[in-house]
């Protein structure tokens, strides 16, 4: 691994598990500091991690950790659920026993990274659980388009992190996932994706409606369903609002 690597898994781990905030500004100095690793190594990875969508970086201001906002997670699971749902009824279909075998070890690993509690390595986990799925396509367009995905995602894992249990029910939810490909039963693969994805959605929606000092009451009515324009213009309308109180 060499340095840049290194830096990059570094600070990657601290935004996922929240020691790096949302919105926080990433002091290249600070942070070579606190990994005992020169500025450039530490550039690279900023650089890298800009490209990935994790964080962004303002001229004469520097990076800072990039904040979910209601139209990145919009924008997002449009997309996802076609891609996803796509991907997933062609590995049922197919159901390939490398793919169900590949599925089945990270499940595995995934259950062991519950028990340590080792987020970070769960979420990675949960990606490639995801990156084997749209693989098993065997396009190369596909391939890139469940790259770019993947990276947005990465920022999404960081706010559901900190949503309770929305881990354990990720682990299950790709299980039965896992079960419907090796089963070979792509209307059951579909419907458990759909569920996966929704519930994945609703988990961040909340987070962001959190963020935003949204009421609780408000917070629990958001339910795993499609988008609605009514739910995206209440959330849009409260980013507006906070942004004018913060002016």
């Amino acid at each position: 691994m060499t340095l840049s690597e290194a830096a990059h898994q570094a600070i990657r781990r601290k935004i996922i598990t929240g020691v790096l905030a949302p919105g926080s500004k990433l002091v290249v100095a600070t942070l070579a500091d606190s990994l005992n690793l020169s500025a450039t190594p530490i550039n690279e990875a900023l650089a890298a991690m800009e490209r990935e969508g994790l964080v962004t970086y303002a001229p004469h201001r520097g990076y800072f950790v990039r904040t979910v906002t209601p139209e990145d997670i919009q924008e997002i699971y449009l997309v996802r659920e076609t891609f996803e749902l796509l991907a997933v009824r062609h590995a049922a279909q197919n159901a390939h026993k490398k793919v169900a075998e590949q599925l089945g070890e990270i499940l595995r690993q995934s259950r062991q990274s519950l028990r340590a509690t080792d987020t970070t390595q769960f979420s990675d986990l949960d990606l490639d659980f995801h990156h084997v799925i749209w693989n098993s396509l065997n396009n190369s367009l596909a391939t890139r388009i469940g790259e770019l995905i993947g990276a947005q995602i990465r920022l999404l894992v960081a706010t559901t992190a900190r949503a309770p249990g929305r881990f354990r029910g990720a682990f299950e939810e790709h299980n039965e996932i896992y079960k419907a490909i090796k089963n070979r039963n792509p209307v059951r693969a579909e419907s458990a994706m759909r569920k996966h994805l929704r519930n994945a959605k609703t988990a961040l929606e909340r987070a962001v409606l959190e963020d935003l000092g949204a009421p609780a009451s408000r917070v629990s009515q958001i339910k795993s369903k499609p988008p609605s324009a009514g739910d995206t213009g209440q959330i849009l309308s409260m980013k507006r609002a906070t942004r004018q109180k913060a002016d």
